[in-house]
């Protein structure tokens, strides 16, 4: 019964943490309009089902922005310079053609195992307000074995230039109060989790003692007025912890002093 409430919980937060939204829905805000392709290719070699899917929704904005979250989608395909990086339904297709050969290569060289082969990838936004867009880059894939992997990357654009808003939000010389207040909250969250386990088993704790977390390798991205801190599998926990994350309000974290000087004056 915990596991089933544990994961049950994780998937509440993880959803909290990054909703694609639909881009039919309308917003208030001047939210900009949106741009979306499907595609996917299913296919059988020998006795693996390989499948590719993605699924882009990207705004339609300035050229400078534009230029920004189009480097974003790229990196998060791993597009290669021959991809017309100008035309989202190239994008999506050279994904799901790429992948399958690289699938083909894989189960040729793994023998007889019949264990399929997944990729779904969704690209999209998840916030906007009238000064900022974040989009997310969500990747499930199954390679075979006992379960799959689950990657969250998010980046924030300054819709009216393009520009990444990530760690460069925060004050640099004040990042040591903003890892203490991030670990205070994760070690809420893991105690929340685990209960009584807590003490034993927390993947915060080095030789006995809590550690200080460190930011997010991916950086920090913003979301509904917050800063949100989103942590991949193993990068600060074992698997079965899932994708930890918190966040802090951004108008917390102005009236600390943690984040930078102009960007502060954005925040009201």
């Amino acid at each position: 019964m915990k596991k089933i409430l544990f994961l049950a919980s994780m998937l509440v937060v993880l959803a909290a943490c990054t909703n694609v939204k639909d881009p039919a829905v309308k917003e208030e805000n001047g939210a900009m309009k949106m741009d979306s392709v499907t595609d996917s290719i299913s296919v059988m070699e020998g006795k693996h089902q390989l499948t590719a899917t993605i699924k882009i929704v990207a705004p339609v904005g300035n050229e400078a922005l534009n230029k920004s979250i189009t480097r974003f989608i790229m990196k998060a395909i791993e597009g290669k310079a021959s991809v017309d990086s100008t035309d989202i339904k190239a994008i999506a297709h050279y994904f799901v053609t790429s992948t399958i050969d690289d699938f083909k290569k894989d189960v040729q060289e793994v023998g007889p195992e019949d264990a399929p082969r997944s990729y779904f990838l969704e690209i999209g936004k998840s916030y906007e307000n009238d000064k900022v867009i974040t989009m997310n880059a969500n990747h499930d894939v199954y390679l075979g074995g006992p379960h799959g992997s689950f990657i969250i990357n998010a980046t924030t654009f300054n819709k009216a230039d393009g520009k990444i808003l990530g760690n460069n939000i925060l004050a640099q010389d004040k990042l040591a109060d903003v890892k203490n207040q991030v670990t205070k909250q994760l070690q809420d969250f893991f105690k929340d989790m685990m209960g009584e386990d807590y003490e034993k088993d927390s993947p915060l704790k080095e030789n006995g003692k809590e550690k200080i977390v460190e930011l997010p390798e991916n950086g920090i991205f913003i979301e509904n007025d917050s800063a949100v801190f989103v942590y991949q599998q193993y990068e600060i926990a074992p698997y079965a912890f899932g994708i930890p994350c918190t966040k802090i309000a951004l108008k917390d974290l102005k009236k600390n002093g943690w984040l930078e000087e102009e960007f502060a004056k954005t925040v009201e």
